[in-house]
């Protein structure tokens, strides 16, 4: 890999950010179940081999303003691997919840930890979490793939640090991509004067509601961290694609459709009403090492196509939708520069009204069976994946009125979703929580096993 220099991106700024300035740390979680356990000196080989990838990264500040901040190589500091004693199944989400309660540091490391435990029914489990901010589901899948790889790390990853004249260069580029920003919101919203289109129906979204008032600093002081629930349940591919193929539709709209059936069933919209939902998508070529590297869609689905089962309208529209945003530059493209240069305490002051969507549905799709198997296809049983916020109170995810938070991933032989309640009042529990996902997936005809 050609030594390059390695900046921080939009969305690096937005996790980095969330941890350093908001106290809500985000961390991806991986997770596999395996039909045979990980030994002990393929766990310590993983982790070994881990440390030379793009996920093991150290965030270092730029001396010059406006111009980024940047990654560096941490090959002796970025993780650490940790074998458990073994589990029952009724104690997976107790283990997962508290292997995402690690404290890292974007500075000095540790930034990802790798733990395993044998099941005591047979088999054993994985999780692999990470800071959000060095790396999205797609980088640390791909640090994985190269760390279960039999082929051997040729070249790792080690970015070069920024000189002075680097640095010079990285601000003036910032200065004028902020302008080009500024001038386009400008043109697009004088643009807008013009236009004669009519709104239609407003979707439903986590702005529908109206926004606690926010207390006084005190009394968030005291407000107790809490574990956002979680329910993962598994059910045969087969019977997944099944049903896609019965309504003429695709993996990601039956996905899609199971979603705003969730957020129905939750009361936060009735089946008359469109939905919002947020479809993360990567924006990596093969080669590409930024840590997080991705675009947010919006799709509006009305409820009714998810309630009649009509998969291939929910599939015409998110095409359409990827189409269009291809040819498009959205409002927060242009302002993200600009959000990127500015100080920690003014973007907190700026995002005291903020909302969390109400809806995202983040699909890994099919999942590589080497990848699934950690290096071993014939191991396969299922892989799951989350995000998952530490140090979030049920007041603040109220004041935040976010709804659901969802993945898909599929094996072949399992398809599997994973769901975080982010509304206390509808998932106040994470057995409610996976009751509402059993029952919706049963609307589908689909038979879940939860975790």
């Amino acid at each position: 890999m050609t030594a390059h220099i390695e900046r921080t991106t939009h969305d690096d700024d937005l996790f980095i950010r969330m941890d350093r300035a908001f106290g809500v740390p985000v961390l991806s979680q991986a997770i596999w179940r395996l039909t045979e356990p990980l030994s002990a000196d393929e766990l310590e080989r993983l982790g070994r081999r881990l440390l030379d990838t793009p996920i093991s990264r150290r965030l270092h500040t730029s001396r010059m303003p406006l111009a980024r901040d940047y990654w560096l190589a941490a090959p002796g500091t970025a993780g650490r691997s940790h074998n458990d004693p073994p589990l029952a199944d009724d104690e997976i989400v107790d283990w997962l919840d508290r292997a995402a309660e690690v404290e890292f540091d974007l500075e000095a490391g540790p930034v990802w930890e790798l733990r395993a435990a044998p099941l005591k029914s047979g088999g054993g489990m994985v999780t692999m979490c990470s800071s959000h901010a060095v790396g999205d589901g797609w980088l640390g899948a791909r640090a994985i793939y190269q760390a279960t790889s039999t082929d051997d790390l040729s070249v790792p990853y080690r970015p070069t640090p920024p000189n002075l004249l680097a640095d010079a260069r990285d601000a003036l580029g910032q200065a004028t991509t902020i302008g080009r920003g500024i001038t386009g919101l400008i043109g697009d919203r004088w643009a807008a004067r013009g236009s004669t289109e009519t709104a239609g129906p407003q979707p439903v979204t986590s702005r529908s509601i109206p926004r606690p008032p926010t207390p006084e600093d005190d009394v968030l002081a005291r407000e107790e961290p809490i574990r956002a629930p979680l329910a993962i349940v598994a059910m045969p591919g087969d019977d997944w694609r099944s049903v896609v193929d019965a309504h003429q539709g695709s993996a990601n709209a039956l996905f899609m459709a199971i979603v705003v059936g969730l957020i129905v069933d939750a009361g936060r919209a009735t089946w008359d009403d469109t939905v919002r939902v947020s479809v993360p998508m990567s924006m990596r070529s093969g080669d590409d090492t930024r840590a997080n590297s991705t675009t947010g869609l919006t799709l509006d689905i009305p409820a009714a196509w998810s309630r009649e089962r009509d998969l291939a309208a929910i599939r015409t529209l998110a095409k359409a939708t990827y189409q269009e945003s291809a040819a498009t530059t959205s409002r927060l493209s242009r302002l993200q520069p600009l959000m990127q240069a500015l100080p920690d305490g003014l973007m907190t002051r700026l995002s005291r009204s903020g909302a969390t969507p109400l809806a995202l549905a983040s699909s890994g799709g099919a999942v590589d069976p080497t990848f699934a198997g950690l290096g071993d296809p014939s191991r396969v049983g299922a892989f799951a994946s989350r995000a998952t916020t530490q140090g979030v109170s049920r007041e603040r995810l109220t004041r935040l009125r976010g709804g659901l938070a969802t993945w898909f991933n599929d094996t072949g032989a399992t398809a599997t979703l994973s769901v975080s309640g982010l509304d206390p009042a509808a998932f106040p529990t994470s057995e409610v929580l996976s009751e509402k996902v059993q029952k919706e997936c049963a609307r589908w005809g689909l038979t879940t096993s939860p975790w």
